[in-house]
């Protein structure tokens, strides 16, 4: 409804909707070949997942759906979406199917999976990357904290959580964890439950070296790319159809995909190699000492 306003007012002329629709509709077979391209070109370490709920009208009834997305860091550290699909809802089905679309076209080394802690999505993890990490988002973990916080205390409470997943080793934040529940577990036990309990999922990404920390703690990178998608969805509100949903969310990625592609390195992945390859010695001498004591 926009565009022949405004191309009235830059050029004198207008266009009708139905061929503002129809040019759009041009877009479908470019999003098409960019949401389906191959993957096994490159290996990801690193993947991170989140879903956003959008509003479409189907069968006559408007629906909520959510658009499930997912971006990896490759193996020379260059940040890329790896795909998007509209699913009923965040179940645990909707995530199976969408992470064996992504397998099938080719997405491998999974290493860590960070996401937040959705029940259907974490079975999903389990289930298609077997082996792989799963790094619980600090965002939503501090969040979900808190909300079970009485609120004079919040703003304290919250200090120590940063203490505790900051921190820079597991045992520097087990330390830390001890002291949070014994000086907590009185005025907020139920939020001390809820560290106790996701706590060892929230620092599984303190394994890695510490360079790696900040960006990978949370999925605050595809929030991001939520809050570009939310500033041209507040202009529809509603979708007519799903298609309509993909052609403006596939859009939008497009570009920043392209942006992240041709960019700077988000991460340098030397010494993550580094370390994966001392890893696997150490794992092949901790294997030749158990061999050797049977």
């Amino acid at each position: 409804r926009k565009v022949p306003r405004i191309t009235e007012e830059l050029c004198g002329t207008s266009f009708s909707k139905s061929i503002v629709s129809s040019l759009c509709q041009g877009l479908d077979p470019i999003i098409e070949e960019w949401s389906n391209h191959s993957l096994d070109e490159h290996t990801y370490p690193f993947v991170l997942v989140d879903a956003l709920y959008t509003k479409v009208r189907e069968n006559g009834r408007v629906r909520s759906r959510a658009v499930l997305m997912a971006t990896g860091v490759n193996e020379k550290g260059y940040r890329e979406i790896l795909g998007i699909r509209i699913g009923n809802s965040e179940s645990q089905d909707s995530w199976n199917n969408f992470f064996s679309w992504l397998k099938q076209r080719g997405l491998q080394g999974v290493d860590l999976v960070v996401s937040d802690q959705h029940s259907g999505l974490v079975n999903a993890i389990e289930r298609q990357f077997q082996g792989c990490t799963w790094q619980r988002c600090q965002t939503h973990f501090i969040r979900n904290i808190l909300d079970q916080t009485p609120k004079a205390v919040r703003d304290e409470l919250l200090e120590d959580l940063r203490s505790i997943l900051h921190a820079p080793n597991k045992e520097t934040a087990r330390f830390l964890l001890d002291q949070t529940l014994t000086k907590w577990e009185q005025k907020a036990p139920k939020a001390m439950e809820i560290l106790e309990e996701g706590f060892e999922d929230a620092i599984a990404v303190l394994d890695l070296p510490k360079r790696y920390h900040k960006r990978l703690r949370t999925t605050n990178g595809v929030e991001r790319l939520n809050q570009e998608i939310r500033r041209r969805e507040r202009v529809i509100r509603i979708f007519p159809n799903r298609d309509s949903v993909i052609r403006l969310v596939g859009a939008v990625l497009i570009e920043i995909d392209e942006n992240w592609t041709s960019g700077r390195r988000y991460l340098n992945m030397d010494e993550y190699w580094d370390w994966r390859k001392q890893q696997a010695t150490e794992e092949a001498i901790d294997q030749s000492d158990i061999q050797q004591a049977c």
